[in-house]
């Protein structure tokens, strides 16, 4: 696949900083994270406060953003699944999207040229 491309990845918050490292290894140095809260098939778990019982149903997470170009999407994902595959359940999501434009305010760069450093 070639183009540019949004990688959305939601994971558990232990595994941002590998992440992170992994990225910058492949050369991916604009990432932008959100820290979230959701469930997904685990629907969260009861937890105890003060002895009282409590469902707890939103679990924190991690949401990382990348836009890629010139590395390829599918690199992106395998290295990705390699940091964030722990074999439980709630391991994470990845999520890609393609990219029509991309606008740099500073320097009125379009597309490609605004994603250089």
């Amino acid at each position: 696949m070639s183009g540019m491309y949004n990688v959305t990845l939601i994971f558990n918050p232990e595994k941002l900083k590998p992440l992170i490292t992994e990225f910058n290894k492949l050369g991916i140095t604009g990432i932008t994270v959100t820290h979230v809260e959701g469930c997904g098939t685990q629907h969260g778990f009861k937890g105890f406060y003060r002895g009282i019982e409590n469902d707890i149903q939103l679990l924190p997470k991690v949401k990382v953003e990348v836009i890629v170009s010139t590395i390829p999407v599918e690199t992106v994902i395998s290295t990705a699944t390699k940091v964030l595959d722990s074999k439980d359940i709630g391991a994470g999501k990845i999520f890609v999207y393609d990219v029509e434009k991309v606008f740099r305010v500073r320097t009125k760069e379009l597309d490609f040229e605004a994603l250089k450093d």
